[in-house]
């Protein structure tokens, strides 16, 4: 070990004592004594800059470490790693590309709109969208986690805002994971079979809810994709530890505190990555609690997400959607592990097949190397154990089948051992091996039934956005929505607001706003008036009052859409005030009108100027 390598294993530590110090001061002075709706105020720019610092720190630790990759993995592997990443990516294809948790995707896009215009992770109430530019006028703080709408809006910076942009990032996001899990494999100190990393990443991405929610813009892949980066680091640093003196390297340790801090930015639960890497360096050597810099990098990822830490704790009130305020109790075991255990067996949403490689996985564990069984049980353990004792965390409940993507990883590693070590030993039969090979590819395509359709309830998003876009396409320019679901209209770059934030004005002076909104006031029934009948009372009175006038209607089975324009002369009778004059003087319409008159009518003098 050379000189200046010491010297900054020396210093290594005493950086990341120094920032985590800098962030309990700041929590103390500054954010310990603002109320609670200041913390939450803080919220949008402090995990922007918390996020910020995590790239930076992934980047140059990989940055530091990318010849000692290259050397160890070599061209071979990096290319696998290439065309791994390109088939996840491909793979999500094999499912329809829609939206299926209403509409939390879109409010995930809008903020990353936000991010990319302003550079705060805040959803808009009422903004205003027009000719590249940006106006928020009422915003607020969304309580999930910030990690998926940051990532999304450097990809609106460089592509602009579109659905293709937030779809593209999520499949790319299925070909990191799977890339991550081989490169993993590749580098760890575990004695693993043959062919179990790449055996793991093949059959992560063809996992069938992976690509069927990889199509979507949901958080989860992205947080399976982020904790196996984490998983990843993890590995690398351990790779490259001094052997004599258990030591890992700084740079190494930058990417570890990085990548594990970035990872619990994507949903509440992902800040089980701190267990995970810790359970990862352990199995790979028994002396790594003397490891300064893996210390260092636990100081320094706890330092990185604290602004995460704190937007957890402004919200942690909330009730999260449990009507009874309990989010988390041991009376969801049972019915919880009746679904995601029997996830499992039977064969709805996952292959037996599968099923099966996972456990000759665990039972080669036990027997060739527990420690690994270890490290890989506990990211089992904490991603699929962490929804049995959430209120809604069963895989029956609504959308919540997309909960067991974030478990996806973790088994996927088990089969790829499982696979590789029944390929080890079938091999010497061929008629054995290839006649198993069949049954379990025969078993895995039969599995993967559902992966090309849309579940019912995607139905009705699916048409309530469809009809967004259809209709966004033909509204006049400075128009305005209200809407129960503003962020829909805004990524479409139509002005929109909740019906709450401009009600009163639409009652009292509708005038200014029809001026401020020439393109026309128009009101949106969807989903939530459908849904919810206390919303379609409200707003079926508000198009009375104003006498609306329908501009474009669908229907989808059952469920009902429509457009109405509410700025009509039966609006002004009702509420009071003058119609803004539409037509001025040197209007091309009005003057055309005027000058034919006079041409019908010659003796007539002609119009002042």
């Amino acid at each position: 070990m050379n000189r200046s390598l010491t010297l900054a294993q020396k210093l290594w530590p005493a950086f990341a004592l120094t920032a985590l110090a800098l962030t309990a001061l700041w929590a103390w002075r500054i954010v310990g004594g603002l109320p609670p709706d200041g913390q939450l105020n803080l919220v949008p720019v402090t995990t922007v800059w918390g996020m910020h610092a995590c790239v930076v720190a992934i980047l140059a630790g990989l940055g530091a470490t990318a010849f000692a990759l290259r050397e160890v993995l070599g061209r071979r592997r990096l290319l696998t790693a290439l065309a791994i990443l390109v088939a996840g990516y491909l793979a999500c294809g094999l499912a329809p590309r829609t939206t299926r948790i209403l509409f939390d995707e879109h409010l995930y896009m809008q903020i990353g709109q936000t991010i990319a215009h302003t550079g705060r992770a805040e959803g808009a109430n009422y903004a205003r969208v027009e000719y590249g530019q940006y106006e928020m006028y009422n915003a607020w703080v969304n309580k999930q986690p910030n990690g998926l709408p940051y990532l999304l809006s450097w990809v609106y910076r460089i592509w602009g805002v579109s659905d293709d942009a937030a779809h593209f990032l999520n499949r790319a996001l299925v070909g990191v994971a799977a890339a991550c899990l081989y490169l993993g494999f590749a580098l760890v100190p575990w004695s693993l079979p043959v062919g179990a990393g790449l055996a793991a990443a093949l059959l992560f991405m063809f996992t069938p809810l992976v690509p069927w929610w990889g199509h979507t813009v949901a958080v989860e892949p992205a947080a399976a994709a982020t904790t196996a980066v984490a998983f990843l680091a993890a590995c690398i640093h351990a790779r490259f530890r001094d052997l004599a003196t258990a030591q890992g390297r700084p740079a190494t340790a930058l990417l570890l505190a990085g990548a594990t801090a970035f990872a619990a930015y994507f949903r509440p639960e992902s800040l089980l990555a701190f267990p995970l890497v810790a359970a990862v360096l352990w199995s790979t050597d028994d002396r790594f609690i003397e490891d300064l810099s893996a210390w260092g990098a636990l100081v320094l990822a706890t330092a990185l997400a604290a602004p995460n830490l704190m937007h957890l704790w402004a919200v942690h009130t909330e009730n999260w959607g449990a009507q009874d305020g309990r989010r988390f109790a041991l009376d969801f075991v049972g019915k919880n592990l009746h679904s995601n255990g029997g996830y499992f067996f039977d064969s709805q949403w996952f292959p037996v097949a599968g099923t099966v490689l996972a456990l000759a996985g665990l039972v080669w564990l036990l027997g060739r190397n527990r420690t690994a069984g270890v490290a890989l049980g506990v990211w089992f353990a904490l991603s699929w154990g962490i929804f049995i004792v959430f209120y809604a965390g069963g895989y029956y409940y609504g959308a919540s089948s997309r909960y067991a993507v974030v478990s996806c990883a973790p088994v996927a590693a088990f089969m790829g051992i499982g696979a590789a070590a029944l390929f080890g030993v079938l091999r010497r039969v061929p008629v054995l091996c290839y006649g198993a090979a069949a049954c379990g590819l025969i078993n895995w395509v039969a599995g993967m039934h559902y992966v090309p359709t849309l579940s019912r309830e995607a139905i009705e998003a699916v048409a309530d956005v469809d009809f967004v876009s259809e209709v966004a396409r033909t509204l006049p320019d400075g128009s305005l929505v209200l809407s129960s679901d503003p962020c829909m209209w805004l990524l479409k770059g139509v002005n929109s607001s909740q019906f709450y934030i401009v009600d009163t004005m639409v009652r009292t002076n509708m005038t200014e706003l029809a001026n401020e909104y020439p393109g026309g006031i128009y009101i949106h029934w969807g989903f939530w008036q459908n849904a919810e009948p206390g919303s379609a009372v409200n707003v079926a009175r508000l198009l009375a009052e104003t006498g609306a006038v329908e501009y474009r209607r669908a229907q989808s089975q059952a469920f009902k859409m429509g457009i109405y324009r509410i700025d009509t002369p039966a609006a002004y009778a009702h509420f009071g005030g003058k119609a803004p004059v539409q037509r001025p003087l040197s209007d091309l319409d009005f003057r055309l009108r005027e000058a034919r008159e006079h041409l019908a009518h010659p003796t007539e003098p002609a119009p002042a100027k």
